[in-house]
């Protein structure tokens, strides 16, 4: 996830605003602010109402912040590293650099946001209830009212047994506990969480036939939710079949290379059009230069091939493209799918030693995964 607005660090966790949240943002308050308020507060100004919209929404998502930040501290107590939270367009996301070691630390950390935001929510309608008895105001005890039933609705809501929300999590803790085995329990976990998200998109396509046109927001939701659960239990088959697999394990070993002098013509029509690589380190008096892959050249006109160097269009050497034979392969994964757009040099001593790219991990997977479910008949617990 890149990309978003830095607002800074609580208690060592970085928090960032994704460029969706402002339309979720804008939504909520145009809708407290124009059709809520209004109705449950008379005689107020126009900037009045969108003032208490405002400040309401502020509130709201300090709310899910709160939410995240309690999965994220107890997930740091229990030595598991959060890159940080972004609060986005359907909430928030406390980015996890790896998987619960133990059934029991991944109930404590789902099980804490939900519990959060019904504590919240308990507080806020304890300060309306108040708020009425004191002669609060309007802006406070309506304000209160509406932050405490949306809490509590945050709350419940997370604690479907649906992966990835809150309470599938605590299901998969549940059922780990029990089979032992992770990738089982996530698999049960996110076949409940598509049915439910497969549940919203349907309730979502009625709306407009019950006259509830908001109803839509559900197909969102449950589409987000949807390709949420089927990426987390990719994640989980990945983890779980590279466990300690190292580069070196699964690389192309001695891969054709060019020189950096090559023009593109020669380079499309010796290699390129030859092989079925897309990419190739670049060599010259035995030192790596870097990498030139078909992307690199889409683009330049045909006439200019003749004279335009592959030195002129190459990846350069860099941190984000190299990998050592040494390296864990799920360590790096994000990195090549990310900044290395799916291809790395591996080297050794600044020597070259190997490709590494997505098939080879790929297939490392399917090798992995075909070998344990024909040793046990189905794949080993690494718990």
């Amino acid at each position: 996830m890149s990309g978003g607005i830095k607002l800074g660090k609580i208690f060592g966790i970085e928090i960032t605003l994704d460029y969706s949240w402002f339309i979720i943002f804008a939504i909520i308050t145009f809708a407290l602010s124009f059709s809520l308020f209004p109705q449950l507060i008379h005689g107020l100004s126009t900037g009045a109402y969108i003032a208490i919209g405002v400040v309401t929404s502020i509130l709201f998502f300090a709310s899910v912040l709160f939410h995240e930040l309690m999965h994220s501290v107890v997930a740091m107590r229990n030595g598991i590293k959060i890159e940080g939270i972004r609060l986005m367009i359907f909430g928030g996301v406390s980015r996890i650099t790896e998987e619960p070691p133990t059934p029991g630390i991944e109930f404590k950390m789902a099980i804490a946001g939900p519990l959060s935001s019904i504590v919240l929510g308990v507080i806020f309608v304890v300060v309306y209830v108040v708020g009425l008895r004191l002669g609060f105001g309007p802006f406070v005890s309506v304000s209160a009212f509406w932050l405490g039933y949306v809490n509590i609705i945050l709350g419940v809501f997370n604690l479907l047994p649906g992966f990835p929300l809150d309470g599938g999590r605590v299901l998969r803790s549940i059922v780990w506990y029990f089979t032992g085995n992770l990738m089982r329990s996530t698999g049960i976990a996110s076949g409940i969480g598509r049915g439910i998200a497969y549940l919203m998109i349907f309730v979502g396509l009625l709306g407009p036939f019950l006259g509830n046109i908001t109803f839509v927001w559900f197909i969102l939701l449950g589409w987000y939710l949807l390709q949420a659960a089927r990426a987390e239990y990719q994640e989980v088959v990945y983890h779980e079949a590279l466990e300690g697999v190292k580069v070196g394990e699964i690389m192309t070993k001695d891969p054709v290379t060019v020189s950096p002098n090559l023009n593109i013509a020669d380079m499309v029509r010796d290699y390129f059009a030859q092989h079925n690589w897309i990419a190739y380190p670049v060599i010259e008096g035995g030192r790596v230069k870097g990498m030139v892959t078909l992307k690199s050249i889409e683009n330049l006109p045909r006439s200019q091939w003749a004279t335009i160097r592959v030195g002129d269009v190459m990846k350069p050497l860099s941190a984000n493209i190299v990998t050592s034979p040494d390296a864990d392969v799920f360590g790096i994964l994000p990195k090549l799918v990310t900044r290395a757009e799916g291809r790395m040099l591996v080297l050794k001593d600044d020597e070259l030693v190997g490709f590494l790219t997505e098939t080879d991990v790929s297939r490392a997977v399917v090798r992995r995964l075909h070998l344990e479910e024909g040793e046990g008949g189905r794949p080993a617990s690494t718990v």
